[in-house]
C-alpha cells in the first residue's frame, strides 16, 4: 500500500509539471501623453497559443496593429501611419517563461514591434478562473525603442514614453 501511495504521489507530481497548451485571447491598451493631456487606444485582437509548465512557457501571441481604437478615427489613422501597419501588420510576443508567486506573475519573452525584437519582462497578476487563467499586467516603453518617431498633434509632439497594458485569458486546449 505504501508503494502505491509513493507511485501515486510521483504520478501526481509528474502530471502537475506536464506542459498544458492554452488558447490565449485578450487585449492591449496603450496610454499616450502630450502637453495637453493623455489618451488611450485599445486593441481587442490579441490571439495565440502558449504551452506552459511553470516556469517554462513557449508559444506566440499576436496583435493586429491596425485595430487600435482610441475613439477618434483621425488619431487612429495617424497611429496606423506611425506604426506602418501595411509593412508591419502584426506585433507578436514569443513567450519564454511565466512565473508566479501567489497572484503576482512575471511574463517573459521577445516582443516584436515595427520589425524590432526585444526581450521583455512584463509584471502583473495571474488569477485562476475555473480551468482558465487571467493575466493582467503592463510595461513602459518608448516609441524610439522600436524605431518609431513620436507623432505630432496640432504642432505638439507626443511624449516618447508610453504605458502598455495587457489583459489576456488563457483557456486549456483539450
Amino acid at each position: 500500500m505504501r508503494r502505491f501511495a509513493v507511485i501515486l504521489a510521483w504520478l501526481w507530481g509528474a502530471l502537475a509539471q506536464a506542459p498544458q497548451l492554452y488558447a490565449v485571447e485578450g487585449s492591449v491598451t496603450y496610454v499616450g501623453r502630450m502637453p495637453l493631456g493623455s489618451w488611450q487606444g485599445t486593441n481587442p485582437t490579441a490571439r495565440g497559443q502558449v504551452r506552459w509548465a511553470e516556469p517554462e512557457a513557449s508559444g506566440r501571441v499576436c496583435v493586429d496593429m491596425s485595430k487600435f481604437d482610441s475613439g477618434i478615427g483621425l488619431r487612429d489613422n495617424d497611429a496606423r501611419g506611425v506604426l506602418e501597419v501595411a509593412k508591419y501588420p502584426q506585433s507578436c510576443l514569443d513567450v519564454s517563461a511565466l512565473r508566479r508567486e501567489g497572484e503576482r506573475a512575471v511574463l517573459e519573452g521577445v516582443l516584436e514591434i515595427h520589425g524590432v525584437r526585444k526581450f521583455m519582462r512584463i509584471e502583473g497578476t495571474l488569477r485562476l478562473e475555473g480551468d482558465a487563467y487571467r493575466f493582467a499586467g503592463g510595461f513602459r516603453t518608448r516609441f524610439t525603442e522600436w524605431n518609431l518617431k513620436p507623432p505630432t498633434v496640432l504642432f505638439l509632439t507626443v511624449e516618447d514614453g508610453l504605458e502598455v497594458r495587457l489583459e489576456a485569458r488563457a483557456l486549456p486546449v483539450r
